[in-house]
């Protein structure tokens, strides 16, 4: 491990050890957590809504930039500043956002469908909240 490392730090100290401060950071900016990562939530029932207002995901970098819903009444509002758009402009919003992470929080039967969506909007990870085993192309595994 130590050597592993060691090729990471710029900060290894010789035979003593590493600055964990410049090693964290080094780290972190391998990894991308250094940055603020744009996210879309899809569902914003009670499970999104509770997705929504979790606070770790900020504190880790990723910030939810747009919600997705079928419901009309829930559509073109905003909570928070963030817009809930039609689930018919994911694409759109993934794209303007430059969205590259979602998180899934809808209904088993909806899970699939959402997901095959969101691989075609061009999203690169998924975090998933349903209740269903999601299958996606095997070239995004």
């Amino acid at each position: 491990m130590r050597k592993d490392l060691a090729y990471f730090a710029s900060s290894a100290c010789g035979a003593i050890g590493y600055y964990v401060a410049g090693l964290k950071a080094e780290l972190q900016r391998i990894l991308g957590l250094d940055r603020q990562w744009p996210v879309v939530l899809v569902g914003f029932g009670n499970l999104g809504s509770a997705l929504f207002h979790y606070r770790g995901f900020g504190r880790q970098g990723f910030r939810i930039a747009a919600i997705v819903d079928d419901d009309p009444r829930k559509v073109t509002r905003e909570v928070e500043s963030v817009p809930i758009v039609h689930s018919r402009d994911l694409a759109r919003e993934v794209k303007a956002r430059g969205i590259q992470i979602a998180i899934v929080a809808v209904p088993a039967e909806s899970a699939q469908p959402v997901t095959d969506q969101l691989v075609s909007a061009g999203i690169r990870a998924i975090l998933n909240f349903a209740p269903a085993r999601l299958k996606v192309p095997r070239e995004c595994v």
